[in-house]
């Protein structure tokens, strides 16, 4: 994400390090600081339907919320006075639809690193269940991915778990004849919109971060809102994935010749340069800060301890009662929640 916006930094903004303009591209909890004067912005995104307690919590150490879907607007709005849609983007000058060999198998690709939140284990049942003649399945993800099945290997399924070169990567996607996205949760979808660029015929799920781009996808799978670990996330309906990729499996040129009619809309909509220029537009005109001094965050959390507690932390001290209400620092936060002693505390 970072290169995507760093690759095409608009006319007219420089980067600095004493910029008074502080854009970090992380999850909240991971800044260590600011100089003191600057305009404190965090580009983020999340997944699901409701945002971790911790994200809630220190979202508001920032003047400003960024993030790359109306999804995500919807979700840090209640935490957050000032919360901006910027999308992501894609290299349009590289990811464009390649003249590559068709194989003579039908090739299914999908990959990623997650494998529930990417869906791939849809994927792989929806595959297996359809048993389509002259039909292969490639799977990429990479050789650091643990929770990927370590079983499974039918005749038609080919993994791809070698670190590839971005050509590489190209190459492997532009070969298949349809990309399998149906995430339960994104915090945008970038390589399905990659595959689109490319021209090549996409199915994903329609929620969350994947809604952004959805009227540019070949078909979208139905879904139902699931709970999860934090929240909900969409589900899709294995029957209308299996609909949808025989669709494609028996109708390949033609959905073919409208993806890459669709990959002309990526440059339009979702190149890096009008991301950047959006990113742009939605933060203050900076300057150039003469002070280094520097201010680290303040984030608190509410607790009550169900027995009374000491906890020492960098020779300070703080002695909780049961039953009363204090306001600690996250590091207190993490001690007391580690010792099984926190009461439920509403945000």
């Amino acid at each position: 994400m970072l290169n995507g916006f760093l690759s095409a930094i608009p006319k007219g903004v420089a980067m600095d390090e004493q910029a008074s303009v502080d854009v970090n591209m992380t999850v909240p909890f991971a800044t260590k600081g600011w100089l003191k004067d600057a305009h404190r912005v965090i580009f983020t995104m999340w997944e699901t339907d409701e945002l971790p307690d911790k994200f809630a919590r220190w979202v508001g150490q920032y003047d400003q919320v960024l993030v790359p879907c109306q999804h995500n607007v919807e979700l840090f709005a209640p935490y957050h006075k000032s919360v901006t849609y910027v999308p992501l983007g894609v290299d349009t000058g590289f990811w464009y639809p390649q003249d590559v060999p068709r194989q003579d198998k039908f090739i299914f690709t999908c990959g990623g690193s997650l494998w529930m939140r990417k869906g791939l284990d849809l994927v792989v049942e929806a595959f297996g269940r359809l048993n389509l003649p002259d039909a292969e399945l490639w799977i990429k993800a990479a050789p650091h991915a643990n929770d990927v099945p370590k079983n499974l290997n039918p005749a038609n399924v080919r993994w791809f778990r070698e670190w590839m070169s971005l050509d590489e990567e190209r190459q492997f996607y532009a070969s298949g004849d349809c990309f399998v996205a149906p995430a339960r949760g994104e915090g945008f979808g970038l390589i399905p919109l990659q595959n689109i660029a490319l021209g090549v015929p996409t199915l994903i799920t329609a929620g969350s971060g994947q809604e952004q781009f959805a009227h540019l996808a070949s078909a979208t799978v139905e879904w139902t809102l699931k709970p999860t670990t934090v929240g909900r996330w969409h589900e899709a309906s294995i029957e209308d994935l299996m609909g949808k990729m025989r669709h494609q499996y028996e109708d390949r040129d033609i959905q073919r010749r409208l993806a890459y009619a669709r990959a002309a809309h990526v440059v339009k909509e979702f190149s890096w340069a009008m991301a950047a220029e959006k990113l742009a537009a939605a933060v203050p005109v900076g300057k150039r800060l003469v002070s280094r001094e520097t201010v680290e965050p303040a984030v608190t959390y509410p607790v009550r301890v169900t027995q009374d507690t000491t906890v020492e932390i960098n020779s300070r001290r703080w002695v909780l009662r049961r039953g009363e209400d204090y306001e600690v620092p996250e590091g207190v936060h993490e001690v007391l929640s580690g010792a099984k002693v926190l009461e439920r505390m509403p945000r």
